[in-house]
């Protein structure tokens, strides 16, 4: 169940896996750079002293030691084969790695196409189809690969095997040792006879051991870093947060003050209308006195008022004229009244020439006038 759950997952981890993978060692490639180059000089100086490796180059005869990267190095010293006492002590042994490298002549390689699958214990597999591809059986050669391609649609997987004599090996690793050196990687340089091959020959029991100290640094280093890169992330997104937050408690006190402001303009406008209402009201009637007033300047000195009616919209007067039938005419001459009509009929007093009226008009608004 476990083996068809792990081919079923083998095509994801090549198509998504790998990629990323390289892309998080490039990343980090660049970001160590850029750490590197913020550094003081003298940091920047002891570091790349301890980032130094070890170049050993193999010839039958001799032993060429050098200095530097994997980009460039300087030559330090020729030692011979065979093991000379006085030279012990002027060999470096400080540099961050050890690397043998074979003659070129000793070093052969064939490229291989195996099953997809055959990736997951492809060390295993290579050693046991050693002498199907080689002269040599498994536990006669040191050998290691590189994976050239994968074709998922094929179910493909393209390997160089690089393989060497044990017997050579072994002697030009017993050389270095002799001279109080210990290995981290045994390769070669490659085909164009510059670049080396991204192997290692050198079983892991054989390799060097790393001091704990160096892990534990390496660890601490590891965690800081993440520390620093969790806290220049979070730095600003708190600060941002921040100040959203004050640009958030200021726009609420504008909205309040706002809606303050609203609702005080509002109770000004009600205000304002109450009183414009009032002004409205009294310039759109007429005042009692007025009309009282109207009326005893039109009316004729022979006409007396015995009771005067003001309503909203008419006019009421009862009393007694000598003129009874001129009263409608005088009413309606005055811009306050129109319609002016008797209410009941005109009757003559008795032992007078006066008559008993009693007459409406209806009442005129200033805005008709």
């Amino acid at each position: 169940m476990n083996v068809n759950v792990s081919r079923s997952l083998h095509p994801l981890r090549i198509r998504y896996a790998a990629p990323a993978l390289a892309r998080l060692r490039e990343f980090w490639s660049w970001w160590s750079a850029e750490l590197l180059a913020l550094l003081p000089q003298r940091a920047r100086t002891a570091i790349a002293q301890r980032r130094q490796k070890l170049f050993i180059e193999a010839a039958p005869d001799n032993l060429s030691l050098a200095l530097g990267t994997w980009a460039i190095s300087r030559s330090v010293m020729d030692l011979p084969v065979e093991v000379r006492d006085k030279a012990l002590g002027d060999v470096p042994r400080d540099a961050q790695q050890n690397i043998l490298l074979m003659p070129t002549s000793k070093v052969l390689a064939t490229s291989l196409k195996l099953p997809l699958a055959a990736e997951e214990n492809l060390r295993e597999v290579l050693g046991f189809e050693m002498d199907q591809h080689t002269p040599f059986h498994a536990d006669k050669v040191f050998y290691d690969y590189v994976v050239t391609a994968r074709n998922a649609e094929r179910q493909e997987l393209e390997v160089d095997l690089v393989y060497a004599p044990r017997n050579e090996v072994d002697r030009y690793c017993k050389a270095v040792a002799a001279y109080g050196i210990d290995l981290d990687i045994v390769t070669s340089r490659g085909r164009d006879g510059y670049n080396l091959r991204a192997i290692n020959l050198l079983p892991q029991e054989q390799r060097r051991r790393r001091r704990v100290v160096v892990h534990r640094l390496n660890l601490a280093l590891a965690v800081s870093l993440s520390v620093l890169l969790a806290i220049a992330i979070t730095v600003p997104v708190v600060q941002k947060n921040r100040a959203i937050e004050e640009l958030e408690a200021k726009v609420q006190v504008a909205a309040d003050a706002a809606r303050e402001g609203n609702q005080l303009r509002r109770d000004l406008e009600k205000m304002a209308a109450a009183t414009r209402f009032l002004v409205e009201k009294k310039r759109a009637g007429i005042m009692a006195v007025q009309l009282v007033d109207e009326v005893s300047r039109i009316l004729p000195d022979h006409t007396w008022v015995t009771r005067l009616d003001i309503s909203e919209t008419e006019l009421q007067i009862q009393g007694q004229s000598e003129a009874s039938s001129s009263l409608i005419a005088i009413i309606e001459t005055s811009p306050y009244f129109r319609n002016a009509s008797f209410r009941s009929p005109v009757v003559q007093v008795q032992g007078t020439d006066a008559d008993r009226f009693h007459l409406s008009a209806e009442i005129v608004r200033s805005q008709e006038q």
